[in-house]
C-alpha cells in the first residue's frame, strides 16, 4: 500500500485570509466609483439617466456625455481583454484626473463639453472594466457583496456635495486620483484573463496571492484547472470568433436577459423621479430646500443592497426592489395629478419618494452584477459591451425625447407608465433570471438550457 501525506490546511484561517484581502482589492479598485459620483455634480446628467437639475432643453454637454459613453465602449472592451483588466482600470483612473483639467479652465461652452465627454469615457469603463476585474478576484461567495460596491461608492460620492464646496471637491478628485494609482500598482491581475490569454503559470501566481496560498497549492491549481476547462467550453475548435456568440443558444439567452434588465432600469422613471422637485411640485411648498432626501434615500438603498445580495438570490433582490418601486410609484401618481394641490396626507408623498429612491438605489446596479455573474470568461467583456451600448443609445434616445413626452402625457401619467415597466420587470425577473448565488457559469448555463427564455 501507498500512503501519499498531502499539506494540512487550516481552512478557517485559509477562508479568513482570502476573504480580507478579496474585500479590501475590491474596495480599492471601487474608488473610482466614488470619485465618479463626486464628479457627477458638476454635470448636468447622472449615470442613472436621471437629472438632478432639470434643464428645459436637452445641452450638448448631456448629448456630449451620452456620445463619449456610446463610443468608449469597445475601445474597453477591446482593452482589457488584449492589455488586462488592471489596464482598463488604470486607464479610468487617468481619465477621472484628466476630467478635473476643464474644471481649472474659465468655464464655456467648449470646456464644459470636453468635461462631459470626457465623464461619459471614463462612465462607460467604470461599468465594463471594474465589475469584471471584481467578479474574477473574489469566491463565488463574496462576489455580488464586492461588485455591489459600487452601488455604495457612487451614491457616498453623491453626498459629497452636502458636505464640501466646488473648490473641495476638485482637491479630493484630485487627491483619490493619486491614491487610486498607486493602490493599483499593489494589486495582483485578473487570473480569468491571464487563463484566456495563456497565461497560466502567471495565473497560478495570482491565484496564490489571491487565496494566500503556495502557487502550488491543490487549491489553486484546482481553481487554475477550472478556468482552463471554462475557457476551453467557450472555445472547442481552439478559437472563439465574435459572431459565434450568437450562434449558442444560451449566450444568446443571457444577452436576452440583459437587454430586458438593462431596459427596465433606463425606463424605470428615474429621469422623473431623482429631480426631487419636479416630482413633489403638487405640494406646493419645498419640504427640502437642500433636496437632500434623494442623494441620503439613493445612499441608503445602496447600503441594503450590499448586505442583501449577500444573504439573498440575485433575481429575489430585484423583484423585490422592482415590486417596492411599483407600490410607491403608484402612490406618487394619486398626488401629482393635475390641477390638484395637496392639503391634507403631505407626508405620504415625501415618504413614497423616499421608499421609491430607495427601491432604485436597491436596483440600479443588480443587472449589472447578475450580467457579470452568468457570463463566460471568454464572452464576458464582449457581451457585457453589447448590452451596455444598447442601454446608452437607449438612454439618449429616452432623454432626448422625455420633455416632449412630460409636456404631452403629465407627470402623473408618465408615473403610471413607468409602474408598469417596472411592474413588467418584477414578473421577467422572478420568471426568467437564473438561479446565479454560490453557482459557477456552468451551473448557471445548465438552467439556462432547461428554463425558456421569452423569444
Amino acid at each position: 500500500m501507498v500512503f501519499t501525506i498531502t499539506k494540512n490546511v487550516n481552512i478557517t484561517d485559509e477562508d479568513r485570509g482570502c476573504v480580507l484581502k478579496q474585500y479590501a482589492l475590491s474596495f480599492i479598485v471601487s474608488l473610482p466609483f466614488f470619485t465618479h459620483g463626486v464628479e457627477s455634480i458638476n454635470l448636468t446628467i447622472t449615470s442613472h439617466s436621471g437629472h438632478f437639475t432639470s434643464p428645459e432643453v436637452i445641452p450638448w454637454t448631456t448629448l456630449g456625455l451620452l456620445l463619449g459613453s456610446i463610443i468608449s465602449v469597445l475601445m474597453y472592451s477591446y482593452a482589457i481583454d488584449t492589455w488586462g483588466r488592471k489596464f482598463g482600470i488604470f486607464m479610468i483612473v487617468l481619465l477621472q484626473g484628466v476630467s478635473c483639467i476643464p474644471l481649472l479652465i474659465q468655464p464655456n461652452d467648449a470646456t464644459l463639453i470636453a468635461l462631459h465627454v470626457l465623464s461619459g469615457v471614463s462612465t462607460t469603463g467604470l461599468f465594463i472594466c471594474i465589475p469584471v476585474y471584481i467578479r474574477e478576484i473574489c469566491d463565488e461567495k463574496f462576489r455580488a457583496a464586492t461588485m455591489s460596491f459600487m452601488v455604495i461608492m457612487t451614491s457616498a460620492g453623491y453626498l459629497m456635495r452636502l458636505a464640501l464646496d466646488a473648490d473641495n471637491r476638485l482637491y479630493l478628485v484630485a487627491g483619490l486620483v493619486l491614491v487610486q494609482i498607486v493602490s493599483l500598482i499593489l494589486t495582483v491581475e485578473s487570473p480569468a484573463y491571464l487563463v484566456k490569454v495563456g497565461k497560466f503559470e502567471a495565473a497560478k501566481s495570482c491565484m496564490g496571492k489571491l487565496k494566500c496560498l503556495s502557487v502550488n497549492d491543490t487549491h489553486v491549481v484546482n481553481q487554475i484547472s477550472l478556468l482552463k476547462e471554462e475557457s476551453e467550453r467557450a472555445k472547442p475548435n481552439g478559437t472563439l470568433r465574435w459572431y459565434q456568440i450568437f450562434k449558442n443558444q444560451i449566450w444568446r439567452d443571457e444577452i436576452k436577459i440583459g437587454l430586458m434588465l438593462y431596459t427596465t432600469i433606463t425606463l424605470s422613471g428615474c429621469i422623473l423621479f431623482l429631480d426631487q422637485e419636479k416630482i413633489l411640485i403638487q405640494l406646493n411648498t419645498s419640504t427640502d430646500p437642500e433636496k437632500i432626501m434623494v442623494p441620503i434615500c439613493l445612499f441608503v438603498g445602496g447600503v441594503f443592497c450590499v448586505i442583501l445580495i449577500r444573504i439573498f438570490e440575485r433575481k429575489y433582490l430585484l423583484t423585490f426592489a422592482f415590486s417596492v418601486m411599483v407600490l410607491s410609484m403608484g402612490t406618487l401618481a394619486v398626488f401629482t395629478q393635475a390641477d390638484l394641490t395637496v392639503t391634507s396626507s403631505r407626508w405620504l408623498p415625501v415618504a413614497a419618494l423616499g421608499v421609491l429612491v430607495f427601491g432604485y438605489g436597491v436596483a440600479w446596479g443588480v443587472p449589472t452584477i447578475i450580467m457579470v455573474e452568468m457570463l463566460n470568461l471568454e464572452i464576458r467583456t464582449t457581451v457585457l459591451g453589447i448590452v451596455y451600448t444598447y442601454s446608452q443609445i437607449l438612454r439618449l434616445a429616452h432623454v432626448s425625447t422625455f420633455k416632449y413626452i412630460e409636456d404631452y402625457m403629465g407627470i402623473y401619467t408618465l408615473l403610471y407608465i413607468f409602474a408598469c415597466i417596472n411592474l413588467f420587470g418584477a414578473v421577467y425577473t422572478i420568471s426568467n433570471v437564473p438561479y446565479i448565488k454560490n453557482q459557477n457559469v456552468r451551473q448557471i448555463e445548465k438552467q439556462l438550457k432547461k428554463v425558456p427564455i421569452i423569444k
